[in-house]
């Protein structure tokens, strides 16, 4: 039986080295005179070798520059593993959320890397520097105080540039996604659109003093709030600096005692608020005040049960379980090169 063609074994050794990790899509491969030298083989060889590698689309090859691997060659060279990167773990909504992750990933044959930021940027950017395009083959985030300028961008251009799929949930950060990165995407849910039906809500029912609470780190805040202000105007009713309450990660848990919260109580009749955890903060307080003009509350994630003493509440229901699994699953074709687009889940 005639022996395998040189440049074929060539090939096929090159080959082995992209799957085995050794080399990763955006590598550099060694120069033609490096491989001639290591493998022992001519300068036309290399080239068919490397010519086949081109053809079926694993190798990239720059005038000038060298031959890199592609995004392609991330098929062959798979670890079956995905990276979830979240703020929280055990808490609130988080375990159903990543509940459906999990749910659909271990569906496909895919094991997960668990990683929590505490919506911390100093733990973000530990994390991500120890995750590489070899541990991995795509990565899902939620962002860290996506809102405010994040020094760990650079990280994720980092990942990004060597193909590796990134699917971002809850939030998302604004700057990263204006590169207009073709692996970059985002499940969430329609979060300004979820601010103003419950602000109009309050307004049919009567209310004309309706206050807010909303979280200034995070975009989830910043768009439910931009929801608010957009039900107000189109009413004609002028908002009141005194009527909106800003908290933030380091302050969540103190919203009763912040300068104004009383105030709050007293002057309006409705009180629209970032999530359930604050609401919960809020009712808390209600049963203490000697004093207070609230007669109804409306909140996000739907963990609060409607009958309880106090002012008439609704929470609009999180997608949770479905938020997870829609994440993983977009992740997943991007992983098998669909091209996906983002996905925005409306609440209720």
């Amino acid at each position: 039986m005639a022996s395998r063609k040189k440049y074929l074994q060539l090939h096929d050794a090159v080959m082995e080295r992209i799957r085995s990790g050794s080399f990763s899509p955006g590598d550099k491969l060694p120069t033609e005179q490096a491989m001639m030298e290591e493998y022992g083989f001519s300068r036309q060889t290399v080239r068919q070798a490397l010519g086949k590698m081109e053809a079926d689309g694993f190798i990239t090859r720059l005038q000038g520059s060298g031959s890199f691997v592609s995004a392609q060659a991330r098929t062959i060279c798979r670890t079956h593993r995905i990276a979830v990167i979240t703020t929280y773990i055990s808490t609130y909504i988080f375990p159903s959320i990543l509940r459906g992750i999990e749910d659909a990933a271990t569906s496909h044959g895919y094991s997960i890397l668990l990683k929590a930021t505490n919506n911390s940027i100093a733990k973000e950017r530990d994390i991500l520097s120890g995750i590489s395009a070899q541990d991995v083959d795509g990565i899902i985030v939620e962002g860290t105080k996506t809102v405010l300028p994040n020094p760990n961008l650079s990280f994720y251009h980092m990942l990004a540039s060597t193909g590796l799929p990134l699917v971002f949930f809850n939030g998302y950060y604004p700057d990263l996604m204006a590169k207009g990165l073709h692996n970059v995407r985002y499940v969430v849910m329609d979060d300004r659109q979820g601010g103003y039906d419950l602000t109009h809500e309050l307004l049919l029912a009567g209310h004309r003093r309706i206050g807010a609470i909303f979280k200034s780190d995070d975009i989830q805040g910043m768009r439910r709030f931009s929801g608010y202000v957009d039900a107000l105007a189109e009413n004609d009713i002028p908002i009141q600096d005194e009527d909106i309450l800003w908290f933030n990660t380091e302050t969540k848990h103190t919203v009763a005692g912040q300068p104004g919260f009383s105030a709050l109580l007293q002057n309006c009749t409705a009180l629209m608020c970032y999530n359930d955890e604050i609401a919960a903060q809020i009712l808390a307080a209600l049963q203490g005040a000697r004093i207070s003009s609230v007669r109804a509350l409306r909140s996000f994630d739907g963990t609060l049960p409607a009958r309880q003493p106090g002012p008439e509440l609704y929470s609009c229901p999180h997608a949770k379980e479905r938020l997870g699994a829609l994440t993983a699953e977009k992740l997943l074709r991007m992983i098998d090169g669909a091209d996906e687009q983002n996905t925005v889940i409306p609440w209720g």
